[in-house]
């Protein structure tokens, strides 16, 4: 009944522009050495008692040199990712997840090593830390930069992560250092529902956490190569890796669930515009490229038992019909490109489909892509019906299409009503007590309930629209009018209608009266991200 796992997910970044110029940091060059990886893992007995996650979450979103700060947003979505991944174990009993984070001004070198060597575990307990900012390669050797710039080296977390002797070891370090914007993963839709049923992968989720043991050693970019995010999806490999292969489609199979997220993760970067693969190709970088050393064994020595299955292609037979309900005539693409294969642009099929008409694809699964207002979009979709509609941002979107959805209730589905959706109850994690509060919303009022009733505080809630940058978003904003000057608290909505029950809130700004609050002010007092999940 050992599980003894070490997962390196070794995701190094470098911003030329950022980091270029603060000696004696350097970036990954194509001459560099590559970044370890390596899975060997393998299948072993699982605990009989309660396995306790042991997680400490290290986001750098604010870096003493300001212009690091750039990617601060796109490591909140990465937060909010992760806390989404710990609270599924959690509330479907796969784990008791005790859970750390050090954020903003938090999270320095010192407030880190020693956060990690204050742990105390069981020998059936699980260490996880996760680290998301800036990461730099040194003298052959890569290092994490912590919010006081000081460069904390991956080897040395390791060590001391190591050393709890727990049976099942992580660390997962997103270093986010280049950021790009217009670039779209490929979201999936599930076709069992738009809604994700709590327990549906309970099972899986007890093989990946309690069944293997051994060492996942993984890097995000071969070398040479950088590795990217944005603002919507956080680092695009974590995205595919956690969101996507692990939140929405797990499967049983770790190596699995690695090959599908560097094949997808290597398809978004050929997805950038030609002019941009150019220019990267003139510093050598061709794509970027998640790259494991070695592979699984497992217990009974079958040195194949925990490969990727071979030849795992989607289903081919089927057809999918999508609807047009957008009022215009729109063109969209097939990528038919195999993700594991060399991304060519003559596998990408153009259509077309007439406002109020359908078309049919006669296959099972595709990539359909397209572009509006100077935004791509990305959908993996499944054999059914579906709809091209305009969501609550004026954004065109494609929805999943149930039988009694027709071109005069499709608003029904495509657009969402903030203001009811916070209706009632949601609870969420204070990072700092590890209390969970209780948020109600009324029609303009809310309250914030916790275990201590002195500490409840009250204010009004409104949801807006903001345009940035060409985009519009959906806003909440709080305002604390308790005593003297209000504090008005904006954060930006992320939403997933497959997760009709869960609001992520990121961080946008926060002022006294109409004085801007310094972050690190403002991060005294409020959550620069939060996993809200509606009271049942």
């Amino acid at each position: 009944m050992k599980i003894r796992i070490l997962i390196l997910f070794s995701l190094f970044l470098a911003e030329i522009q950022l980091l270029s110029a603060m000696e004696p940091y350097s970036v990954c060059k194509a001459n560099n050495p590559i970044f370890e990886a390596c899975i060997d893992i393998k299948k072993t007995d699982r605990p009989i008692g309660v396995v306790n996650i042991k997680a400490v979450l290290v986001i750098c979103d604010h870096y003493v040199t300001p212009e690091n700060n750039g990617i601060a947003q796109s490591l909140r979505v990465d937060l909010g990712t992760m806390s989404q991944m710990l609270d599924i174990l959690e509330k479907r009993n796969i784990a008791k997840v005790q859970k750390t984070v050090l954020q903003g001004t938090k999270a320095t070198m010192a407030n880190i090593v020693n956060t990690l060597k204050s742990i105390q575990c069981g020998n059936d307990d699980i260490v996880l830390y996760y680290f998301s900012g800036h990461g730099l390669m040194e003298k052959g050797k890569t290092y994490m930069l912590t919010a006081d710039e000081k460069n904390l080296g991956r080897e040395e977390v390791a060590s001391i992560i190591k050393s709890k002797n727990a049976r099942l070891n992580m660390l997962i370090s997103d270093c986010c250092s280049n950021s790009i914007d217009g670039l779209s993963a490929s979201r999936s839709i599930s076709r069992s529902g738009q809604k994700i049923e709590a327990g549906e992968y309970d099972q899986i989720y007890k093989d990946l956490f309690l069944g293997y043991e051994g060492t996942m050693h993984l890097s995000a970019a071969t070398e040479g190569e950088y590795a990217y995010s944005n603002n919507d999806y956080g680092g695009f490999f974590t995205y595919h890796l956690i969101k996507e292969g692990l939140i929405k489609k797990p499967v049983d199979n770790w190596a699995q669930i690695f090959t599908d997220a560097k094949d997808k993760t290597s398809q978004m970067f050929m997805r950038m515009p030609a002019e941009d693969r150019a220019r990267l190709a003139q510093e050598g970088i061709k794509n970027q490229t998640a790259k494991a050393y070695s592979m699984p064994k497992s217990k009974s020595g079958n040195n194949n038992s925990n490969q990727p299955p071979a030849n795992v292609q989607p289903p081919s037979k089927g057809s999918i019909k999508i609807f047009n309900y957008s009022q215009n005539d729109l063109s969209f693409f097939v990528d038919n490109n195999d993700p594991a294969k060399e991304w060519v642009e003559s596998k990408v099929k153009v259509m077309s489909v007439d406002a109020g008409k359908s078309v049919t694809l006669k296959q099972g699964f595709a990539t359909v892509g397209y572009e509006f207002e100077g935004e791509d979009y990305y959908f993996d979709l499944e054999q059914g019906d579906y709809f091209l509609a305009l969501d609550e941002n004026g954004s065109l979107e494609i929805f999943i299409k149930d039988e009694n959805i027709n071109e005069s209730n499709f608003a029904s589905v495509a657009i969402t009503d903030f203001n009811m959706l916070f209706s009632g109850d949601w609870e969420w994690d204070d990072a700092a007590t590890g209390d969970v509060i209780v948020t109600s919303f009324d029609t303009e009022t809310f309250l914030d309930s916790y275990p201590d009733e002195a500490d409840n505080q009250s204010g009004s809630w409104v949801v807006r629209k903001q345009e940035i940058e060409g985009t519009e978003y959906n806003f909440i904003t709080f305002i604390y009018d308790d005593e003297g000057t209000p504090i008005v608290l904006d954060y930006l909505i992320e939403y997933d209608e497959e997760y009709p029950d869960q609001v992520h809130l990121i961080f946008i700004s926060a002022f006294e009266g109409d004085k801007e609050i310094p972050y690190e002010e403002a991060e005294e007092f409020l959550e620069p991200s939060v996993m809200m999940y509606r009271v049942q």
